[in-house]
Order: structure tokens, then sequence, then C-alpha cells
């Protein structure tokens, strides 16, 4: 399961519509009540895609995206347009002893938070405090390395741009080869589903 540091063609029209989605078991009690579990950790994006009225040397880039990550088993970068950015995010606050740190951009409402960590990274920067910070950033995973552990309390934030991972969610693409009055350039139709997956492991 490879993750390619390509993206798949841009689709030429509007209608993409894609976002969070968390899994959460829901059980009614005999008293009224209702017992909520979250069952995953982190939410996993989804995304629909159609492509209408495409040429062929569009539908070729998808198609070749396809043939190239065989369906649903290796993953590509997305661009999120509705949330691809971090401004002076804090994601982090130093320990004196850690060293490596996740990118992250944390949603605070009412005391209640939830972290999403950012991993296919575009560009990043870096401050530690109000200092301009130079940890190496491992671009595919989103972690952050520093030489020497951050002092205690220091608030670690950082500014730039994410993708995320995904893949496929068919083995099988079709589309369609369209023309409604028969004169003309055809038009191929289709669309595409893409989910979010975790970013490669660790090298060893």
């Amino acid at each position: 399961m490879a993750h390619l540091d390509a993206y798949l063609g841009p689709c030429p029209g509007f209608g993409w519509q894609g976002g969070p989605e968390f899994s959460t078991q829901i059980v009614d009690l005999a008293s009224g009540r209702e017992r909520r579990n979250a069952l995953w950790a982190q939410a996993r994006h989804r995304f629909e895609a159609p492509f209408l009225n495409i040429k062929r040397d569009a539908y070729r880039r998808i198609k070749q995206m396809h043939l190239t990550c065989q369906g649903r088993l290796h993953a590509f970068r997305f661009r999120d347009e509705l949330d691809h950015a971090a401004h002076d995010d804090v994601f982090a606050v130093g320990d004196g002893v850690a060293t490596v740190f996740q990118l992250a951009k944390v949603s605070t409402i009412d005391g209640v938070s939830y972290t999403r960590n950012c991993f296919a990274i575009k560009s990043a920067s870096v401050l530690a405090g109000d200092d301009p910070a130079d940890p190496v950033i491992d671009m595919l995973r989103g972690t952050v390395t520093f030489a020497a552990p951050p002092a205690v309390g220091v608030a670690l934030a950082w500014s730039g741009e994410f993708d995320v991972w995904v893949r496929f969610d068919q083995d099988y693409l079709p589309f369609s080869l369209d023309n409604a009055n028969g004169r003309g350039d055809k038009f191929i139709n289709g669309s595409v589903t893409l989910i979010e997956v975790p970013p490669p492991p660790p090298e060893p």
C-alpha cells in the first residue's frame, strides 16, 4: 500500500462535496436515556466528486490515477478546498523532554476540544513561543522534530497548508460517453468517491 505524492486531476466544474465523518455507537436505555460511544478517535473525511461533461484528456488523467492506484489499493493527496490551511495554530506545548510533535488543528467550544491531526503537509512554518523555529518537518506524516526539547510551557504553533491522504472507494470506475445532439465533441461523465486514510507508517 503506497502513498503517492500526487494529485487526482482537478474537477472542471462545481459539485464537489465532502467533510468529516465520525462513527458513534448509540445505545437506547430502558430509562429513556441513551449512551453514546465514540468508535473512532479521529474523524475520517469523505469526498464525493462528480466529473461532468469532461473531455477525453481529463478522463485519461482520472483513469490513469485509478489504474496506477489499482482501485482502492494505493493512496494519494487530495486538497480539501474547504479546509487546507493553518494560521498560527497551536499544536503542542513544550514539556522540556519531548522533541517530536504532530502538526494539528484544535477546535474548542465550551471547554470541549477536538484535535485534528494534519499529515500530508504542503508547506509549514513553526513558531516556538514568539520565535521562529527550524525543526525537521516530515511532509508525508506531519511530524516535527526539534534538535533540543522546547522549554516547559512554550507554545508551539504553525502556519501553512496541508492535504488529505485519500484512496478511491471503488475498484470499479464506470464513466459514460455522452453526446445529447449527436454532433460536435463527445463528453464523458462519471463520479468518484474518495476516503481519507492514515499516513504512511514511520520509516524503520
